[in-house]
C-alpha cells in the first residue's frame, strides 16, 4: 500500500473520530410519535447529529407533547435532545352520567381545560353545581362524576393516617377529624384538617398523600438531574452549567410542601467572572468560593507574624481583581495584654504573653452564659472584642407573628433560653429564611418571612394586548418565571427587547410588559372555507389585521393544524384540514378472510391515525406480500383503510410449492 492511501486513511479515522465527538445526538425514540418519515430509511446518514442541529417530531392520533402541541421541535445539545421528545395521551371526552359537556370536541390537548354541569339534584365532586377539570399527562385532573345529593356520608378506607373517630356513618353537617402519619398530608395540604359531610359528600375526600412538585422547566445553557415528570416533597435536584457558563444561585433546590426552594438558578456566561483571587505571599481568606462575580468583595488576612500593607479587601471588577495588599513580616513581635476581664466569666489562660494570632477562650460561671464568640484573638497588639456572660433566667415573650404563614411546632405556655418553634407559610407562600427562631435570653431570632404569591390579573393583560405562553393553574410563587406573548397584531415596541416578555413574581407584584398595534398592511375578504368543517366564530364584512376566526370539524373528522386562522397583512394564514374517518367494511373483511382482534374496534367510526387489528379466520394464513411485514395492523388514513390478506392453507402451500419450482 502507497504512503499516500495509507496517510488518506488516517485521515479518515481521525476526522471520523472528531466527526462522532461533535455529533452526540443518536437516532431518537419517540413512543407514540415519529419524526419525518424521510429520515427512517437513512438513519446512518442523518445519525448521530451535530450539537444545535434541530430536528422535528409529531404525535400519533390522540397524542400530544408535554406542550400540548402536535408537533414541536427538539434540539441536539451536549446531553442529548432537548426538549426529551415526548408524546403523551390526550384525554377523551368522558360518558358524563347525570350530567353533560357543552363543548363538542372529542379530545383535548395536555393543559386544556373543560368544563362540565350536573343536572338538577346532582353536584360535582367539588359539591358544585358545575365544574373546570384540566387534562394533565396522566389524564383528568380529577374525572368529572356527577354525585346525587344524600343525607348521610361514610368515612372511606385511610392510608397512612387515622380518624378521630371510630364512628362509621355521619348525618348531614357532622363533622370528623383526621390526622397523617409523617411525610403524607392532608386532602387540604396540611398534617391534620376537619371535614364535614354534606348532601354531595364530604367536603374534602378524605385522604392521605406525598405531596407533589410541578416538573420543572430546563434552563439555558445548562440541565439539572435527575428528570421527572413529577417530584415527591424532599427530592432534592441539582443544576449544571454547559461549558464556559457558571451557575448564578444555588446548584440544589429542594420540593417542599409548598413547591420548589430556592428558585431555579440561571446560567450566566463567565465574561465578568473573575477567577480565584490572587493571594499573596504569607496570606490566606475568608471565604473560598468557586465562582466570584462582578462586584464580589473578598477579605485578606496575614499569617501570624504578619503585617498587611495595603487595603484587607479586594474586589471583582469586569473579570479583573483590584490589587492585592502585601503581608510584611514584623521585625518586632508585638505582644497583647492580658485578656480582658468580663463579669461573671473568666478566661482560660494557657500562656503569660500573647503575640499576634494568639487565641484566649472564656467561660462563664454557673448560671450565665456566653454571648458572643467564646475565643477572642490577638491582632496587632490589640484583642479582639470579648463575649458577655448573661444571666439564664430571662424568658421571651411568645413567638413573633408571620404575616402569611403560622406556628405549626414548639408553641409552649412559656419560652426560656433555649426553646425553639417552626413556621411554616400559608399555601402558595414561599418562607425565606430560617424556618426556625430560637429563644435566646428573652430574645427571638429572626422568624422567616412569607413572600407572597402573584395572581395574573386578566384586565391588565388585556390592556396591554398579552396573553400567557403557558396556561397556569392557581397562583405563581415569588422567584417564579412568567412567560407572555404579544397577541395577534400586536408587537414590541422596537425599542423592548424580547426579554421584557418573560416576568418574575416579586412578592406578589408583576410587570405587565406591553404590546403595541402593528402598523396595518391590509384588511382581509371573507375567510377560506374548509371541508369537511365549519367556521364557528365568523363575522360578515371586512376583517381588520390581527383578527381571527375558529374552526370546526365535523362529527369523526380529525382536526389537522391550527384550528384558528388569522387575518395578517392581508392575507389569511392556512386553516386546518379535517380529516376523514375510516368506515370498517364487513364485505372487504370477508372477501380478505379477516377477523377484528379486539371487539372494541367493532365501531362505526375510526380516527384518522388511530390503528386497528385484524385476525385470519381459521385455516387461513397471511399473504406477506400483500402488507409489509406480518402484522395485521393497519392506520386509518384520510379515511382509507388498506385491509391485509390471508389465504386458505391449500392455496399458501401452493403458491410455495410454485416459489420452489
Amino acid at each position: 500500500m502507497r504512503s499516500k492511501d495509507l496517510a488518506f486513511i488516517i485521515v479518515l479515522i481521525i476526522s471520523g473520530e472528531l466527526y462522532a465527538e461533535e455529533k452526540p445526538c443518536g437516532f431518537p425514540s419517540v413512543e407514540n410519535g415519529r419524526i419525518a418519515q424521510y429520515y427512517y430509511p437513512f438513519k446512518s446518514y442523518y445519525f448521530p447529529m451535530r450539537i444545535n442541529e434541530k430536528l422535528s417530531f409529531s404525535c400519533l392520533a390522540g397524542y400530544s407533547t408535554a406542550t400540548g402541541k402536535q408537533e414541536e421541535r427538539i434540539t441536539c445539545t451536549q446531553e442529548g435532545w432537548s426538549p426529551e421528545p415526548r408524546c403523551f395521551k390526550k384525554c377523551t371526552k368522558p360518558e358524563l352520567t347525570n350530567g353533560y359537556i357543552s363543548d363538542v370536541k372529542l379530545w383535548y390537548k395536555i393543559q386544556e381545560n373543560m368544563r362540565y354541569s350536573c343536572n338538577s339534584g346532582y353536584k360535582t365532586t367539588g359539591g358544585e353545581d358545575e365544574e373546570v377539570v384540566q387534562c394533565l399527562a396522566d389524564g383528568w385532573s380529577s374525572q368529572p362524576t356527577c354525585r346525587k345529593e344524600h343525607e348521610t356520608c361514610l368515612v372511606p378506607e385511610l392510608h397512612h393516617g387515622n380518624y378521630s373517630t371510630t364512628q362509621k356513618t355521619f348525618q348531614v353537617k357532622d363533622r370528623v377529624q383526621y390526622e397523617c402519619t409523617a411525610g403524607y398530608y392532608t386532602a387540604g395540604g396540611r398534617k391534620a384538617e376537619e371535614v364535614e359531610c354534606r348532601t354531595y359528600g364530604w367536603s374534602l375526600t378524605p385522604r392521605c398523600t406525598k405531596l407533589k412538585c410541578s416538573s420543572l422547566r430546563l434552563i439555558e445553557n445548562g440541565y439539572f438531574h435527575p428528570i421527572k415528570q413529577t417530584y415527591e416533597e424532599g427530592d432534592v435536584v441539582q443544576f449544571f452549567c454547559h461549558e464556559n457558563y457558571y451557575l448564578s444561585g444555588s446548584d440544589l433546590i429542594q420540593c417542599y410542601n409548598f413547591g420548589w426552594y430556592p428558585e431555579s438558578p440561571v446560567c450566566e456566561g463567565r465574561r465578568n467572572q473573575c477567577p480565584p483571587p490572587p493571594l499573596p505571599l504569607n496570606s490566606k481568606i475568608q471565604t473560598h468560593s468557586t465562582t466570584y462575580r462582578h462586584g464580589e468583595v473578598v477579605h485578606v488576612e496575614c499569617e501570624i507574624n504578619f503585617e498587611i500593607q495595603g487595603s484587607e479587601e479586594i474586589r471583582c471588577e469586569n473579570g479583573k481583581w483590584t490589587e492585592p495588599p502585601k503581608c510584611i513580616e514584623q521585625k518586632e513581635k508585638i505582644a497583647c495584654e492580658d485578656p480582658p476581664f468580663i463579669e461573671n466569666g473568666r478566661a482560660n489562660p494557657h500562656s503569660t504573653i500573647y503575640y499576634n494570632g494568639d487565641t484566649v477562650a472564656y467561660e462563664c460561671k454557673s448560671g450565665y452564659h456566653l454571648r458572643g464568640s467564646k475565643e477572642i484573638t490577638c491582632k496587632r497588639g490589640n484583642w479582639t472584642r470579648p463575649p458577655e456572660c448573661v444571666e439564664n433566667n430571662e424568658n421571651c415573650k411568645p413567638p413573633p407573628a408571620v404575616i402569611n404563614g403560622a406556628v405549626v411546632d414548639g408553641l409552649l405556655a412559656s419560652y426560656t433560653t433555649g426553646s425553639s418553634v417552626e413556621y411554616r407559610c400559608n399555601e402558595y407562600y414561599l418562607l425565606s429564611g430560617a424556618k426556625i427562631s430560637r429563644c435566646e435570653q428573652g430574645r427571638w431570632s429572626p422568624p422567616p418571612v412569607c413572600l407572597e404569591p402573584c395572581t395574573i390579573n386578566v384586565d391588565y393583560m388585556k390592556r396591554n394586548n398579552i396573553e400567557m405562553k403557558w396556561k397556569y393553574e392557581g397562583k405563581v410563587l415569588h422567584g417564579d418565571l412568567i412567560d407572555f406573548v404579544c397577541k395577534q397584531g400586536y408587537d414590541l415596541s422596537p425599542s423592548t427587547p424580547l426579554s421584557e416578555l418573560s416576568v418574575q413574581c416579586n412578592r406578589g407584584e408583576v410587570r405587565y410588559p406591553l404590546c403595541i398595534i402593528k402598523e396595518s398592511k391590509g384588511t382581509c375578504a371573507y375567510p377560506p372555507l374548509i371541508k369537511n368543517g365549519v367556521m364557528i366564530s365568523s363575522t360578515l364584512g371586512i376583517y381588520e389585521n390581527g383578527s381571527s376566526v375558529e374552526y370546526r370539524c365535523f362529527d369523526h373528522h380529525f382536526l389537522q393544524g391550527s384550528r384558528e386562522s388569522y387575518c395578517l397583512d392581508g392575507v389569511w394564514t392556512t386553516p386546518p384540514s379535517c380529516l376523514e374517518p375510516c368506515t370498517l367494511s364487513f364485505v372487504e373483511m370477508e372477501n380478505n378472510n379477516l377477523l377484528l382482534k379486539w371487539s372494541f374496534d367493532n365501531r362505526p367510526y375510526i380516527f384518522h391515525g388511530e390503528y386497528i387489528e385484524f385476525l385470519c379466520r381459521r385455516d387461513t394464513y397471511t399473504d406477506e406480500s400483500s402488507i409489509i411485514g406480518s402484522e395485521l395492523r393497519v392506520q386509518c388514513d384520510r379515511g382509507q383503510l388498506k385491509y391485509p390478506r390471508c389465504v386458505p392453507k391449500e392455496r399458501m402451500l401452493s403458491y410455495q410449492e410454485h416459489l420452489r419450482t
